[in-house]
This record gives structure tokens, C-alpha cells and sequence, in this order.
């Protein structure tokens, strides 16, 4: 099956019964066993269904689908085809209503949860599995890292789109998982991935001005972010951050219950942070009349709030405060601000930084707490506008000692605009240091960061930059950070072991 096909009913539904609001020419009688969105990709028996994309129009080759085999379409208008058609007001909505039905509804069958956000959605996703797994269920995980089906592991999905959505969260119930966390991107909403996902939990972690460009407006925007709140079950509720301005906007959408979260503003959940340094932070966590303190080895007013969004989720739930800190605690989330810790004398982190606020989140969890220099490896990313970039380089240039500007993959062909445009944010751009190969860029700052130092490499976090090797490994930020350490600090610790390579392993 293909990522824009959805099939598991051979019994067959009736499509009525599922667009029951949909005009339809020829015939009423159709039952659907399996859909297709892609019409070079139908199946004989299949049900087309035509969806508007960014670069062509499914409704003009619905007779090519048909030609293939399809004996029904599903559109926004009527077409020329010897076949039954259902008019429907959104065809992506259909499209979603649809796989989800031939799916069982899967997230009927589950306590769903999903997270959206400008920032935070994955890590909040894996605090709320990790609380959820700390409490003894079993729960299933669809984050940009990873997707978790029960006992199998998946890597992140290219198109997380229905048909993807509904076969992942049917294998999760059918590996007898108990609850599903869902991340969903402002674009994802904006394309209706999550039509026919039903949720018991509504995450929005915050809203800020850096997703604004992909969606034309701050309207549609907020408009994307109201489509979570949708697909909210008539006894679901939503959790939403109080210290965030742009997220009260949302609060006369959400007809739900309300759950807020806070540090500075009144709010259900509280936190206040008791102490920090460069490999942990405590901070205690207020419910009510409850309060816990929590440990965590990820730093930073970010976790803060993304721990206090999980702990509300987990309470709701009717989970209680000990088993949500011990989840808290418990999570592992990869490349997230996340400790290389090979016995040098300065502090590396690995962090999937990309966007302005994002870079300064990051530069500020782990500036407060150094004593010495702060480094920070930056690439451009092919998602940022030309004013990203330029605020990009401003935040560098005021939230740094010394910035190095890189490109997101070890060898490829270098585009120098997109540094031209970080530069453009300076005031004195002789400052930045441009090392487009990214292993000369880690390989550089490694090899000058001093005592107390910290070193932020971001623009990656987990993704691989790199293959290498005889057996063509993927390596990431973490695995270059690791080698030149091991290479060069006291402690020989990857001796003998053949999954940490040397870092002039990287150089063949």
C-alpha cells in the first residue's frame, strides 16, 4: 500500500454513510473497501479522491484514475467521468473522514492526544508517552523523530497525511496500545492531515510569529491551530500555555473544557524553578494544593512549560503527581538539547534548532548557567525566509561569543545566499565565522571551546548529516560531537566499541 492509499475493509463501507452531507451524481449505492489520492497510484476497485495540492489540481486527472481502475470520485466540483461522483464542500476533509473510517477509527478505540504548537510539539508528545508509560500503559507515538506502533519502531513518515495517519494509529490499536499521541505541524492542520482523527486531548503549546510565512497570515494561522481543537471528542478538553499572548486568541474557539499552564500567569498548573546548571534543572511542579519537585536532564524555561503541558495531560487522564514526575524525569527525547558529555572540560549540546526563536530558546537555556564563552553552530535551512535569516543573525550576533555559520549537510553543493542573509542581520559581520562544510564547522569550535565553555550545535538535532563507513551509516551532530571528544579528551571510552567511530572516520 502507498502513502496515499488507504485500504482495510474488505467487507466495504458505504460511502453515504460516511459523507452522509455529500451531493452525489450517479449513484447513492457505492461501498468502499479502498481510496486512493494520487491518481497514477489507483487500483482497480479504488475510490478516487481529488485533492487541491500546492502544485496541481487532483480534479483534473480524475479521468486518468478512472482509466486505471477507480469506479467512484470523490471532488469539490463535477467531472467529466463515467462513474459515480460525491460533490463535498473539502475533498482533503473527505479525504481524512474516509481513511479513518476504512480504518476501524482507530482513535476511537484509544485515549488520543495530539500537540501542535510553534515549538515544543515533539518533546511535549514524548513527555506526555513517557508519563503515560510511567502510569503502566501501553502507548503508541507518531512524532517528526519517530513513530512508535507498540513494540515496533518506525522513522518519521516523509508525508504524514491520512492514509498514513490512520494505518499507523490502526497498528497501534491492534498492538494493543491504550492511549496514541499525535504531533501535528500548523501544516499538516492546514492540509486537513488530521480530518477523521478524533481526539481526547488538545495540546497547543504557543504561537509564535516565526510559522506566520508558510500561512500568508496570522489569521490562517489561527485558523490552522483552531482545526486541533476540531477534532477534540464532545468530552475532550484542551491545554493551553496562559504565559503565552497569541494562544488566548484561540480561547473563544475551544468550546471544551480548558486546562492552562504557566509560569508567570495565574494558571491550573504551576512551576517555579528551584535550581539549574549545565546538566540538569529542578523546578517544582504545583497542581492545586499538589506539589512535586521535578529533575530533568533537558534545561531551559522551554522544558519547563513542555513538562507542565504533559503533567496536565497525565492529570487529566487520572494519573497522579509521583508517576508524572517519575515519567518526566524518565524521558529520553534525541537531539533536543541534548548533552554530549565525553569528559571535556566545556559543555556540548545538540539541539534541532532552525528557526530565530528557536536558536534563542536554546543559546538562552544554556547561556544562563555559563561561566566561560558561548559557541553556536548555525545552519540555514531551505524553510527560513530572507528575513528569518537576517533575525537569525542578529540573535547570533547578541546571544553569542562566537557564531559559525554552516551549511545543514556535511558535502553538498554550497548556496552562499542564504549566509549573505544571515550576515545581513550583523552589525559587524566579520564577527561570524563561515565554515560551510558542517564537519569543519563542529570540528572548528570543538577545537577552541575552553573551560566552561558551552558549544550549541543546532539546525540538525537526530537527523543524519552524513553516510560513512564501509556499512554506510547514518551519522548525526551527536556522532561528529562524540568522535572528535573521544579522540581528544583523557577518556578513551569508545575503545573497542565498533558502533562509536573515530572522527577521522568522517574525513574519508
Amino acid at each position: 500500500m502507498s502513502a496515499s492509499q488507504c485500504t482495510t475493509q474488505p467487507q466495504g463501507i458505504r460511502l453515504d454513510k460516511i459523507l452522509p452531507s455529500a451531493q452525489n451524481v450517479g449513484s447513492s449505492d457505492v461501498m468502499v473497501r479502498s481510496c486512493c489520492g494520487q491518481w497514477n497510484e489507483c487500483e482497480p476497485s479504488d475510490l478516487y479522491v481529488a485533492v487541491v495540492g500546492n502544485e496541481m489540481d487532483g480534479h483534473d486527472y480524475a479521468p486518468d484514475a478512472v482509466r486505471r481502475g477507480a469506479t467512484a470520485v470523490v471532488g469539490e466540483r463535477l467531472l467529466a467521468v463515467d462513474c459515480p461522483q460525491f460533490i463535498v464542500e473539502d475533498s482533503r476533509q473527505a479525504y481524512g473522514l474516509i481513511c479513518h473510517a476504512l480504518a476501524g477509527r482507530p482513535s476511537d478505540l484509544m485515549t488520543t492526544i495530539g500537540v501542535s504548537g510553534t515549538d515544543g510539539k515533539t518533546v511535549t508528545s514524548h513527555l506526555i508517552h513517557s508519563v503515560i508509560q510511567a502510569a503502566g500503559h501501553r502507548a503508541g507515538l507518531a512524532t517528526s523523530i519517530e513513530s512508535q506502533l507498540g513494540s515496533l519502531r518506525l522513522p518519521p513518515s516523509p508525508s504524514f497525511n491520512p492514509p498514513v495517519m490512520a494505518d499507523q494509529l490502526m497498528q497501534m490499536a491492534m498492538n494493543q496500545c491504550t492511549h496514541a499521541i499525535v504531533e501535528s505541524s500548523s501544516v499538516s492542520l492546514a492540509q486537513r492531515a488530521c480530518s477523521g482523527l478524533t481526539l481526547d486531548a488538545a495540546v497547543l503549546t504557543n504561537i509564535r510569529r516565526s510559522s506566520l510565512g508558510m500561512h500568508g497570515s496570522r489569521e490562517n494561522y489561527l485558523r490552522a491551530k483552531t482545526r486541533l481543537l476540531d477534532c477534540l471528542k464532545p468530552t475532550g478538553f484542551a491545554v493551553v500555555n496562559a504565559d503565552d499572548p497569541a494562544t488566548h486568541q484561540l480561547l473563544d474557539h475551544i468550546q471544551s473544557p480548558v486546562l492552562s499552564i504557566g509560569i508567570h500567569q495565574a494558571a491550573e498548573l504551576t512551576a517555579k524553578m528551584l535550581e539549574r546548571d549545565l546538566s540538569s534543572q529542578t523546578f517544582v511542579l504545583r497542581a492545586g494544593s499538589e506539589s512535586i519537585p521535578v529533575r530533568t536532564r533537558i534545561i531551559g524555561k522551554q522544558h519547563v512549560y513542555n513538562c507542565l503541558s504533559a503533567a496536565a495531560v497525565g492529570l487529566t487522564l487520572g494519573i497522579d503527581l509521583p508517576t508524572i514526575a517519575q515519567g518526566l524525569e524518565a524521558a529520553v527525547i534525541p537531539g533536543r538539547l541534548e548533552r554530549v558529555d565525553c569528559g571535556q572540560s566545556f559543555g556540548v549540546w545538540i539541539d534541532s534548532a532552525k528557526s530565530p526563536t528557536q536558536v534563542a530558546t536554546a543559546i538562552a537555556a544554556v547561556g544562563c548557567g555559563t561561566h566561560g564563552r558561548v559557541w553556536c553552530v548555525c545552519s540555514t535551512d531551505e524553510g527560513q525566509t530572507t528575513e528569518d535569516r537576517r533575525q537569525l543573525g542578529s540573535i547570533l550576533e547578541k546571544t553569542t561569543d562566537i557564531a559559525v555559520i554552516t551549511s545543514a549537510k556535511v558535502c553538498q553543493q554550497i548556496d552562499y545566499e542564504p549566509t549573505h542573509q544571515v550576515l545581513d542581520g550583523f552589525e559587524n559581520p566579520a564577527t561570524a565565522q563561515v565554515i560551510p562544510n558542517r564537519l569543519r564547522a563542529i570540528e572548528y569550535v570543538l577545537s577552541n571551546a575552553g573551560p566552561d565553555d558551552a558549544v550549541i550545535v543546532a539546525g540538525c538535532g537526530e537527523r543524519p548529516i552524513a553516510v560513512v563507513g564501509e556499512r554506510n551509516w547514518d551519522v548525526c551532530d551527536r556522532d561528529v560531537c562524540q568522535a572528535w571528544l573521544y579522540d581528544n579528551t583523557q577518556l578513551d571510552c569508545h575503545q573497542g566499541d565498533p558502533n562509536i567511530f573515530r572522527f577521522d572516520d568522517f574525513q574519508s
